[in-house]
């Protein structure tokens, strides 16, 4: 995928944004924006960042790095965080809400959130999770005789012996497949010891560290099927690709990036600007156009070409499990050690 197809008038964005944006008194400003590289960092310095400083006055500084990079940062930021507002995967982010890092969003700060798929904000606005990356079952278009059409096929469908790709257990994508194992054929998204046993029945599988090497697999034929995001395949199809994704009837995963206000941050106003910026119907759905993501906006468009290659939009929204994570906390060192031991 070339960004320069997808790239979107910063202008026109920040004139739509503004109007629900508050501007601050100074431009002048030191919040840190954390985001991922590539083409994350692309978008955000080419586009999202300069539509928020039109339609806000907010000058961010821009930290491109990895979740990891961002967690260990607050964790050495003590009593001042390098960070105001935090950005990654929604079980990640319960880690540092468990250790009490974060505090809630005055939602009248973020006028935007009320336009916002209400699954994905969590209780008492303790982080929202504004970009949503839906996850489905991807295969190669030419292996496969059967297109799959159920989570229940990996188990069913014995074209996929030995031929399924997941990913490995320090990826959320890894977490998020045990939990909809857990629920799929136990008594729910916690029953790890049930979704253990279905997952060994699948063994063996390919395993991948990011949806990169996910691709990867596919290409080669490592793998013919696996549970990976619309992202990762709509761009491997702009490659010309022999890959298909669909959702499965029982409901499909997503990477979520979750939002949080970090307690001890200096710029929460500019935080919450910032965040009330990313939700805005507009930005969300030229980060549609840009990453194949699906807006959280309520009131974004999609138009049909689009749709029709990513449906998980509008009311479909409701198809997506979005779990709760503080339970699994605690467990997240143990669930992964047994992973690796026994999935091996």
């Amino acid at each position: 995928m070339k960004l320069t197809r997808r790239e979107f008038a910063v202008g026109m964005t920040a004139a739509i944004a503004s109007m629900s944006l508050p501007r601050l008194a100074s431009a002048q400003s030191s919040l840190v924006v954390p985001t991922y590289g590539g083409l994350w960092a692309k978008f955000w310095e080419e586009n999202l960042l300069p539509g928020l400083t039109s339609a806000t006055g907010i000058q961010p500084q821009l930290d491109v790095g990895l979740g990891k990079d961002f967690v260990a940062k607050i964790r050495a930021g003590g009593d001042r965080s390098p960070y105001s507002i935090f950005m990654g995967n929604e079980n990640i982010a319960a880690v540092l809400r468990a250790e009490g890092f974060f505090e809630p969003f005055d939602l009248a700060k973020v006028p935007n959130a009320a336009k916002t798929f209400p699954q994905f904000i969590n209780k008492d606005a303790k982080g929202i999770r504004a970009i949503v990356s839906p996850i489905g079952l991807a295969y190669r278009t030419d292996l496969v005789k059967t297109a799959p059409t159920s989570w229940h096929d990996l188990w069913e469908n014995p074209e996929f012996k030995g031929k399924t790709g997941l990913y490995q257990i320090g990826n959320t994508g890894a977490v998020l497949f045990l939990r909809l194992v857990a629920e799929l054929f136990g008594s729910g998204p916690d029953d790890f010891d049930t979704a253990f046993t279905k997952i060994k029945e699948l063994l063996p599988f390919t395993q991948a560290s990011w949806s990169g090497e996910v691709a990867t697999a596919l290409i080669r034929g490592d793998a013919i099927i696996a549970p990976v995001d619309w992202t990762e395949i709509m761009t491997l199809q702009d490659k010309g690709a022999p890959v298909a994704i669909v959702a499965p009837k029982e409901g499909v995963l997503a990477f979520e990036q979750s939002f949080n206000l970090v307690a001890t941050g200096a710029e929460k106003d500019a935080a919450h600007a910032y965040l009330n910026y990313i939700l805005d119907a507009k930005v969300q759905q030229d980060m549609a156009k840009a990453f194949y993501t699906s807006p959280s906006n309520s009131e974004s468009v999609v138009d049909d070409a689009l749709k029709a290659r990513t449906p998980i939009v509008g009311p479909r929204m409701a198809e997506i499990k979005s779990y709760d994570w503080d339970s699994y906390v605690d467990k997240a060192a143990e669930i992964a050690d047994r992973w690796n031991r026994e999935m091996a």
